[in-house]
């Protein structure tokens, strides 16, 4: 078994306990019906996307992610706010891929609305398998699961020096952490906190791949 195939198999079984399984399904459901709503309700969605796009933004800023050429963003959801807010004030291109078909026939729909077409693309797209060479900047959302393989795929597979950004619920980071170690090549350059609800905190890992 060679180094890669072995760090594969302990970076996939790294355990989420009960409590924090829960945690995750909770958070999930919980931006899906946000995402939904959004979807349907133009008022909402204005206050959902100003709300947000704070965060983003200064993670961005913060990740100095400004000058990506081509970014990557996995787990778009149904109304792809990170997506919106890199196309604000990022020049470069960004992918938004999903897997669920029903959230990309609705983020198309968020995209054409929005008439940001030229600066987005939105695609059926898993994580584990998704190509990866053409990007600069990777970007895994916090409901983005299964996390660890996405992460295994991403740390394997992502070209020399591109940024990765892994967003994470609060009390969930561990799994991802223990992921990165086993990953010599891969650097933490930065962790930060969200929390633009009550009840929806995140943590943000910049990270660097290296040669």
């Amino acid at each position: 078994m060679n180094k890669d195939t072995n760090s594969e198999k302990i970076c996939s079984v790294s355990k989420y306990s009960f409590k924090t399984r829960f945690n995750i399904s909770r958070f999930t459901y919980f931006w899906k019906a946000i995402d939904f709503i959004a979807c349907k309700i133009k008022r909402f969605a204005l206050l959902y996307e100003n709300t947000l796009s704070k965060e983003y933004e200064k993670e961005g800023n913060l990740f100095n992610i400004s000058d990506s050429k081509k970014i990557l963003h996995i787990g778009c959801g149904s109304y792809p706010v990170t997506a919106i807010s890199l196309a604000k004030y990022n020049g470069g291109k960004v992918v938004a891929i999903d897997i669920d078909p029903r959230a990309i026939k609705r983020a198309v729909k968020v995209i054409e609305r929005k008439n940001l077409q030229n600066k987005i693309s939105v695609d059926l797209g898993d994580g584990r398998n998704y190509p990866l060479k053409e990007f600069d900047t990777i970007i895994i959302s916090s409901c983005s699961i299964p996390k660890i393989d996405i992460l295994h795929h991403i740390f394997k597979t992502a070209k020399t020096n591109s940024k990765i950004i892994v967003r994470e619920i609060y009390g969930a980071s561990k799994a991802v952490e223990d992921c990165i170690k086993l990953h010599k090549n891969i650097k933490i350059i930065k962790r930060i906190g969200n929390n633009p609800f009550p009840t929806s905190r995140w943590e943000s890992f910049y990270l660097i791949k290296n040669n």
